[in-house]
């Protein structure tokens, strides 16, 4: 594997938040008893006095409603968790099913023994709004997640960030995702890795994804777009001249609505196909319930055809 000379933070594991809620969590300053706005009041502190309109008013009372109220959560949660561990005790069974905070800071990812890797071409800053840039983060956040939590994690590479661009910016908002396990890069993907080894993963590509090869890194495209660029990512990886591919979908199940998946879902697929998971009951686990996804065998040939048509 090449080495990125222009990483922008390659990262150890040792603060990394464990769940997506924790990383999701908003940077808040915690306000001092005297200066907790009132309903008509001004803020004031010992030196100067601001008088506040009512619209920032309305706002620093919502922010306070919600302070408090996400307080109250995290004490009912912590409830339950308590009650959830008194039973399993008394029943005999397991505290927890998934692996302890521990046991995920001392994880590690090997990059170099691993048999393949995941990149995320994320140099889309151009094509998406902001509010889809935010929706791209948070997509990477739950990669990382998935990624920290599974049996068999991959290799997980960010591509192509824009130096102060939209994706860099919202990625800044998680002030731990300096500590991901995770190479984060602005380089290009061919300035990372040989063309050869690159599989970028589209669904307009006409090459069905059968098999994960060894020494392969496959490419998912960081663009959150509605569908309003269809084949882009076709198109760039045309461009590169590397290997392209699709998941088999509509080879083991019949679905009834549009086949465009979330970054997150592409890469919770291939992270259970990679850990020896076949490809339909894995692919009928992550596809949400209201795509409509059976079982292609459950249906008969004529019906699946015109079903899968078009998807």
């Amino acid at each position: 594997m090449s080495q990125d000379e222009n990483v922008v933070d390659v990262v150890t594991t040792s603060a990394a938040p464990d769940t997506v809620e924790q990383a999701e969590q908003p940077l808040l300053c915690e306000k001092k008893d005297e200066e907790q706005p009132t309903e008509n009041g001004p803020l004031t502190d010992d030196n100067t006095t601001t008088t506040l309109s009512k619209r920032q008013r309305k706002k620093l009372l919502k922010l306070a409603s919600w302070e408090e109220k996400k307080k109250a959560k995290r004490i009912k949660e912590k409830e339950k968790y308590k009650l959830k561990k008194v039973v399993a005790i008394e029943q005999g069974l397991p505290i927890r099913s998934g692996p302890s905070r521990k046991e995920l800071k001392r994880r590690i990812i090997d990059y170099d023994q691993a048999t393949i890797a995941i990149a995320v071409d994320l140099s889309f800053d151009g094509m998406m709004i902001d509010k889809d840039v935010a929706k791209c983060v948070k997509q990477l956040l739950r990669m990382y997640t998935l990624n920290r939590r599974a049996p068999r994690p991959v290799p997980l590479h960010f591509t192509g960030i824009v130096a102060d661009g939209a994706v860099q910016r919202h990625l800044s908002r998680y002030d731990g995702y300096k500590h991901w396990d995770v190479k984060v890069s602005s380089s290009h993907l061919l300035d990372i890795f040989p063309r050869e080894r690159l599989v970028y993963l589209t669904s307009e590509s006409e090459n069905v994804l059968e098999r994960l090869e060894p020494n392969d890194v496959y490419v998912i495209g960081g663009l959150v777009d509605h569908n309003q660029h269809k084949g882009h990512c076709l198109r760039v990886a045309q461009e590169l001249g590397v290997r392209h591919a699709r998941l088999p979908l509509t080879e083991h199940l019949v679905i009834k609505t549009r086949t465009i998946l979330t970054i997150n879902q592409v890469f919770e697929i291939m992270l259970h196909i990679h850990a020896g998971r076949d490809w339909q009951s894995t692919l009928l686990e992550v596809l949400p319930q209201r795509k409509g996804a059976v079982p292609k065998e459950l249906i008969p040939s004529a019906d699946s055809e015109e079903a899968n048509k078009g998807r």
